[in-house]
C-alpha cells in the first residue's frame, strides 16, 4: 500500500477542489519487484510514482463548514483514515477555516496519519516553512508529469483536470519573475483541481514509506 496526500484548494469566488494522491514505490522500467530484488547491490533503485485516486469539486457558494464535514467524512474512509495527510490552501481564507479543520482533528471527526497542514501560496521565488511559492507548486506537477511518474485513475473529473492543465500559462513579468495564470471561464474551474493536485505533490505524505509493488494502473479510492 502507498501513502496518501489530500490536497484541498479552498475557493472564495472559485470552486473548492480536492485531489487525493497515492505515493507508490515501483520498479524502474519494465522490471518487476522480483526482478529488482535479483539486481540487489547493482544500484538499481525503485521509482516513486504518484497516482491520482480521487477528485472532488464543490458547487460555487458551498459553505466552508459543509466542506469541512465532507472532507472529514472522506478522511474516515480506509485507507485514508490511517495513511492520509490533509494539506489545505489557507491563502485566501486565513486561519478561520484552518481552525475548523484543526477542531475536527481534535474532536476525532477528521482522521489521518497527521494533523492537517495549512499552506500559504506566495508569489515569491523562495519558500519559508509552509509559505510556498506558486511556481514551486506548479513545478511539482510539471516534474512528475514530464517524468512519466504521474498517473490518473478514471473518474468524472479527469477531463476537467486535463483542460485545466492545458489552460495554465507561464508568464514572465517585466521584473523577471515567473507567474502562472489560468483563464477564468464560465462554468469551468480557475485551475482549482491543478492547485489541489499541486498541494498534494509538493507536500507528499512521507510519514510512512510505501510498500514496493509491481507497476499497475491507478485505482480509485473505494
Amino acid at each position: 500500500m502507498g501513502s496518501f496526500t489530500i490536497g484541498l484548494d479552498l475557493g472564495q469566488q472559485d470552486f473548492t477542489a480536492l485531489v487525493v494522491v497515492e505515493r507508490l514505490l515501483v520498479p524502474p522500467g519494465t522490471l518487476t519487484v522480483e526482478g529488482l530484488h535479483r539486481l540487489a547491490g547493482r544500484m538499481v533503485r525503485p521509482v516513486e510514482e504518484y497516482h491520482v485516486v480521487h477528485m472532488a469539486r464543490w458547487p460555487l457558494g458551498t459553505a466552508y463548514p459543509d466542506i469541512v464535514n465532507d472532507v472529514a467524512r472522506l478522511t474516515r474512509r480506509p485507507p485514508l483514515s490511517t495513511d492520509g495527510l490533509l494539506v489545505v490552501d489557507r491563502t485566501g481564507v486565513g486561519t478561520a477555516v484552518m481552525d475548523m479543520f484543526r477542531e475536527a482533528w481534535r474532536d476525532g471527526r477528521l482522521a489521518g496519519a497527521h494533523q492537517p497542514i495549512g499552506v500559504t501560496i506566495t508569489g515569491g521565488e523562495h519558500g519559508n516553512g509552509w509559505n510556498l511559492p506558486k511556481a514551486d507548486l506548479i513545478g511539482a506537477v510539471q516534474t512528475t508529469l514530464q517524468s512519466g511518474r504521474l498517473r490518473v485513475a478514471p473518474g468524472p473529473l479527469v477531463d476537467v483536470l486535463q483542460r485545466e492543465m492545458l489552460a495554465f500559462r507561464q508568464k514572465i513579468t517585466p521584473s523577471g519573475r515567473t507567474q502562472y495564470e489560468s483563464p477564468r471561464r464560465e462554468g469551468e474551474g480557475h485551475g482549482d483541481l491543478v492547485m489541489a493536485l499541486a498541494l498534494a505533490l509538493a507536500v507528499p505524505n512521507t510519514i510512512r514509506k510505501p510498500d514496493l509493488i509491481d507497476r499497475e494502473a491507478p485505482a480509485p479510492v473505494p
